[in-house]
């Protein structure tokens, strides 16, 4: 049934008791990234940092402050210290603004866009705090256009993400694969790309872009933004139901139809999730009737418990 999204300003959001949750969170890659200034991601250069990594023999013109003596005394070979370098990354946020988003049940207390780009935003703020380079990748209501906004770690970063948000309306047909095609081509360098989306299409469509987003040493994640009807379709009366992003109608007996419904929603959220597993992808639902401040904490802290 079709609703109309109520995109307010974001920082009505960003209350001290929402911003506690994330206190002593952090947003690490996985994967070895690429930077140039002191950070909390793993680099793939080595450095004098203060994490050990391993030993390796020592070559003519190694900096001598890096020979362990120790070793030297006890096996008479001068072997060199290396240590891994932190430094900081480009961080990603990619919103889906298909017609979809725009969708808002009678028990959630926004529309899964909304949902999304105050996790959007929330995440971004953290990684400008880690002192990474944060950038936002959207498309136009017409599709004429992708708006893109460069990663940077200026004081005016969180700024200009949320206001080019704000600026945002969820219109028009599926529009998750384009906006990955796009990611392809904007980043190059190995970052953090988090991906904000209801996936509500085909997963081969977006499979093949995922895969050339990880194989380029991305490190990926992905929060699956849902309302209670979509996971639950509590409706018990007849009603017309409109596609938000094809705008087709259709008169449907919610008894007759909820047993089928759920059947294939859930084949249709189990191939997602094998595919996120495949491509080693962290996958979160974030449900709409819920505190999205809460389940992204829950999702960082669980992440780091992992790492």
């Amino acid at each position: 049934m079709a609703m109309q999204p109520s995109i307010g300003p974001l920082m009505s959001h960003f209350e001290p008791e929402a911003l506690a949750l994330l206190r002593g969170l952090e947003l690490k890659a996985r994967y070895l990234v690429e930077g140039y200034l002191s950070g909390l991601h793993q680099s793939p250069f080595h450095g004098a940092s203060t994490e050990f990594k391993e030993y390796r023999e020592y070559y003519p013109g190694d900096d001598l402050r890096y020979l362990d003596w120790r070793v030297y005394a006890r096996s008479d070979r001068l072997c060199v210290k290396l240590y891994t370098a932190e430094t900081n990354t480009h961080v990603y946020m990619i919103c889906d603004s298909s017609g979809s988003m725009a969708y808002r049940g009678q028990k959630a207390w926004c529309s899964k866009f909304e949902c999304s780009c105050i996790l959007a935003a929330a995440l971004g703020w953290l990684a400008l705090r880690q002192n990474d380079s944060v950038g936002l990748l959207s498309l136009r209501e017409d599709d004429s256009a992708p708006k893109f906004l460069r990663p940077s770690q200026k004081a005016k970063q969180f700024g200009l993400i949320v206001r080019q948000l704000e600026r945002l309306r969820p219109a028009g047909e599926a529009r998750l694969s384009t906006l990955l095609s796009l990611a392809a081509q904007f980043v190059h360098r190995r970052s953090i790309i988090v991906l904000l989306s209801d996936l509500l299409e085909p997963s081969e469509a977006i499979e093949e872009s995922l895969s050339e987003l990880r194989l380029r040493g991305h490190d990926c994640l992905v929060f699956q933004v849902l309302d209670r009807d979509e996971l639950e379709f509590p409706f018990d009366k007849a009603a017309v139901f409109e596609d938000l992003e094809t705008g087709a109608r259709r008169r449907v007996s919610p008894r007759a139809a909820k047993e089928k419904y759920l059947q294939r929603f859930e084949s249709f959220m189990s191939r997602h999730r094998e595919v996120f597993e495949s491509l080693e992808i962290p996958h979160c639902v974030v449900r709409t009737d819920e505190d999205p401040w809460q389940g992204l904490a829950r999702f960082l802290a669980e992440r780091e418990r992992l790492r």
